[in-house]
């Protein structure tokens, strides 16, 4: 009788896997926790520092626009790191050429700082959504080793998949205690860039509103009124 060769089996090879056990499951999660703070803390960092009282910046604006004073507006806003302040000293720059510049110089330096804010906000997200299923896997393999355990001793009983079965728990547990902040930040931060999106919109209309009432740098040179 011919003996059957031995080839490669997906199921031997994820048992494998399991023999490592589940505590590897939980260190990659406890590492993603801990790049999940560090980001934290810098991205509360830029958004604590960068804070501006958006409806009294809109009010001197209006102030210094309507007196004509176009330098001391923009020498109010380009002091600024915020969003607001760095997107409008950019749009302040280009006042004389007319709105239409203006709105575009808007457009481009908007999308430039969103960027700026948006940095590290798909980790967040990405971990939120995930980390439950990793916890899950791990999960999964410490079921499989219970079973495991309960075939090579089928006269055990708690003993044998009592400790398999608390390590499975355990893995589930780090997959909820990393996920559950994680979302509970990203949703922080996403709201925060969006009212930050918000303040340079409606800033930016003030601008792009006074720019309309200056004649352009063409007009200006031809001498029409």
């Amino acid at each position: 009788m011919e003996s059957k060769s031995d080839g490669f089996s997906i199921i031997d090879a994820f048992l494998s896997l399991a023999d490592l056990g589940a505590e590897w499951v939980m260190w990659l999660m406890l590492a993603l926790g801990f790049i999940l703070i560090v980001l934290s803390v810098e991205r509360l960092r830029l958004y604590m520092t960068t804070r501006i009282d958006a409806p009294a910046l809109g009010r001197e604006l209006v102030i210094l626009l309507d007196e004509g004073n176009i330098e001391a507006a923009r020498k109010t806003v380009e002091r600024g790191a915020g969003m607001e302040e760095r997107v409008l000293a950019d749009a302040l720059g280009v006042f004389h050429r007319g709105p239409a510049v203006v709105e575009q110089i808007l457009m481009s330096s908007l999308a430039r700082e969103r960027q700026r804010y948006d940095r590290f906000l798909a980790y967040f997200g990405t971990v939120g959504n995930n980390t439950p299923f990793i916890g899950l896997f791990g999960t999964v393999i410490g079921i499989i080793l219970a079973f495991k355990a309960l075939g090579l001793n089928p006269a055990g009983g708690l003993e044998v998949v009592g400790p398999a079965i608390a390590e499975a728990l355990v893995a589930t547990a780090v997959g909820l205690l990393v996920a559950i902040p994680a979302v509970a930040i990203y949703n922080y931060f996403k709201g925060t860039v969006k009212g930050r999106v918000s303040n340079t919109d409606f800033l930016g209309r003030i601008i792009i509103a006074q720019a309309g009432h200056v004649a352009p740098d063409d007009d200006a040179k031809t001498g029409k009124a």
